[in-house]
């Protein structure tokens, strides 16, 4: 049960949401994905600790942690990606509504309500607009956001407002800035499958050497689940295996624009 508790709090501390950040009355609580993943993580767990001995539940620690990570790794990155292509959605629909010299809160509402939704996107979006539209500071809401893109919009639309710039123009130019680098971040996404695809082969290397000394009649899985030298064994090479991966998940994620 020792162990089955150290999974958990392992699995908590990877998905775990990073350091607190400003928020606003228009962003909502998000639950994660990753909630039933650690409830069915715990209860395997505590399954396995039955039948398996330490060192194979601490290896089993290792890999569901690195596992939990990643998948939270891809999850945000993609959620990124989507943010991206909303709001240049809705700069595109907003500066075309301008363009026609449509005021500001009715170009947003109109921009809402024609191109694609994200939940943290979105809904500042129309917090702002409501503000806006009651005589409120719609820009205040979006520069209070989380995302640095709404707060850049906001920022853009603040300068307007106070030194009478026109918007259209500004918004313009932040929705070629959004679209140049989607277009290098898919560029370069890319650039790096091949070294992702090395990466992941290096990673199940080790668990093809395994499996190729069992087909050979030697014992190679009874030795490392057995205990002993043979258990301390697997789990510091699990451990390497998932630095390893973990490293190289890094240098790649640097390599990609966000």
């Amino acid at each position: 049960m020792v162990y089955a508790l150290a999974l958990l709090s392992a699995a908590i501390v990877v998905s775990a949401p990073p350091g607190p950040r400003r928020r606003t009355h228009s962003s909502t609580a998000k639950p994660s994905f990753l909630i039933p993943a650690l409830v069915t993580l715990f209860f395997l767990a505590t399954l396995l600790f039955i039948v398996v001995d330490a060192y194979t539940m601490i290896a089993g620690i290792i890999i569901a942690a690195v596992l939990l990570w990643y998948l939270r790794s891809r999850h945000d990155i993609a959620q990124h990606v989507k943010q991206s292509e909303v709001l240049a959605s809705f700069l595109s629909l907003c500066a075309g509504n301008l363009r026609a010299g449509v005021a500001m809160v009715d170009a947003m509402e109109y921009a809402l309500a024609n191109s694609p939704t994200d939940k943290t996107i979105s809904v500042a979006l129309q917090t702002a607009a409501r503000q806006a539209r009651s005589g409120g500071s719609g820009p205040k809401v979006l520069i209070d956001a989380t995302s640095p893109d709404l707060q850049r919009l906001g920022y853009l639309w603040d300068t307007s407002s106070r030194h009478g710039i026109p918007l259209v123009a500004l918004i313009d130019q932040m929705r070629l800035r959004i679209t140049a680098k989607q277009r290098h971040a898919e560029s370069t996404r890319a650039a790096l499958q091949g070294p992702q695809a090395t990466a992941v082969i290096l990673t199940v290397l080790p668990l093809a050497g395994v499996l190729m000394g069992t087909a050979m009649g030697a014992h190679p899985l009874g030795v490392l689940t057995g205990g002993g030298i043979g258990g301390l064994l697997l789990v510091i090479g699990v451990g390497l295996d998932a630095a390893g991966f973990v490293i190289t998940h890094k240098i790649l994620q640097s390599a990609s624009p966000q």
